[in-house]
């Protein structure tokens, strides 16, 4: 049994090309959002911190000054 091989590459078209590069898009897109996503709830995390820190210490100016 005989096999014959390809010696000739097939190019990609240009559609392939466009398709290929809106996946690596999406990938990418993907990665920011999440990213984003984690950074706001960081920033959220901080923020309730530090407003509950200060309620505390207006808490106890508003007690020292009585």
């Amino acid at each position: 049994m005989e096999v014959q091989l390809d010696f000739f590459i097939k190019e990609k078209s240009e559609m392939e090309y466009i398709k290929e590069n809106i996946i690596e898009v999406r990938k990418s897109n993907d990665k920011v959002r999440k990213s984003m996503f984690a950074s706001h709830a960081d920033l959220a995390r901080k923020y309730l911190e530090l407003h509950e820190r200060m309620q505390i210490i207006e808490r106890n100016i508003c007690k020292g000054d009585k």
